[in-house]
């Protein structure tokens, strides 16, 4: 019997309304859930351009780039 393939879904972390309102409130688990991040993703709120607070390799500091640039681009779209 024949298998339908699908395709993965895209992890694409867009800026919505949602994800600027969680933002401007501080609300680390509405904004999480409305980028679309893994849970062991750093939140864009910890997220600034200093050193990484993680041991490299770890999920934390894989991930620590795009924490900044979606911080960067919600600070954009706030301001």
């Amino acid at each position: 019997m024949p298998t339908k393939r699908r395709t993965a879904k895209s992890r694409e972390h867009r800026i919505t309304p949602e994800a600027l309102a969680a933002f401007k409130a501080g609300d680390s688990i509405r904004l999480h859930r409305a980028l679309g991040l893994r849970p062991w993703q750093p939140s864009p709120l910890e997220a600034d351009t200093g050193p990484v607070p993680w041991p490299p390799g770890s999920s934390g500091a894989v991930s620590w780039a795009l924490a900044c640039d979606l911080r960067a681009k919600l600070e954009a779209a706030a301001f």
